[in-house]
């Protein structure tokens, strides 16, 4: 993992470097997103770490990724910098949201498109960080959200970026939490930020990668 220490600067000049998504074998559609139903100060009253999850219903998991992560506009001047719902430092947005299937499939979300990428994994690493994050809280049912952040891209635009990177991650988790408060599902937060399992997990990263965060994600299970 990299190093944290130093403050950050931004570069007078960034080094630019061209945006590079995690490779996919192939991609799916997902449905359109939902309204959000109910209010923001609602949704700040109602945010509660998950104690039990059901799975995932797609059309919800597609509305979380949509608030979330989805590509609203772009920089003219500069296609790395990019407008999406969730705050990031410089719009630069370099982390990518992975998901791990209780089935043993993963994914990624391609924010620009609205879709999942499916992903070549080392099932045997896959499998090691599926059980750390159910030593940090079993959930045998939810869907694993696993933030793997692109440092080559943030270090063309900052010095010392580590720590830019792990906050800009913790923003995307809290933002995701009050997502899932609003559409009605259960969303935990662990205590990893998965590194170095996930950090080797992905076949053919493009980029120097640097795990940043864990959560899980599913339906809302009530005790009956």
């Amino acid at each position: 993992m990299a190093n944290t220490e130093g403050e950050p600067r931004r570069l007078a000049k960034p080094k630019l470097t061209k945006r590079r998504c995690l490779p996919f074998t192939r991609k799916i559609a997902l449905p359109e997103p939902s309204p959000i139903p109910m209010s923001f100060i609602l949704a700040l009253a109602e945010r509660r770490s998950a104690e039990r999850f059901a799975s995932i219903d797609l059309s919800d998991l597609a509305t979380w990724l949509y608030y979330c992560s989805t590509v609203q506009s772009v920089h003219s001047d500069d296609r790395n910098r990019q407008q999406r719902f969730v705050a990031s430092f410089g719009a630069l947005h370099p982390a990518h949201i992975l998901l791990g299937n209780p089935d043993g499939k993963w994914f990624t979300y391609v924010s620009g498109e609205h879709a999942l990428g499916e992903l070549a994994v080392d099932a045997n690493v896959a499998f090691q960080l599926r059980n750390l994050a159910a030593q940090l809280f079993a959930a045998p049912e939810a869907t694993l959200v696993s933030l793997i952040s692109d440092t080559e891209l943030a270090e063309s635009y900052y010095e010392n970026a580590s720590g830019l990177i792990l906050r800009d991650a913790g923003v995307l988790l809290g933002h995701g939490a009050l997502v899932a408060a609003a559409i009605g599902i259960g969303f935990r937060i662990l205590g990893s930020t998965g590194g170095p399992l996930l950090e080797k997990m992905v076949c053919d990263l493009p980029f120097r990668a640097m795990a940043t965060g864990l959560a899980w994600i599913g339906g809302r299970k009530y005790v009956t």
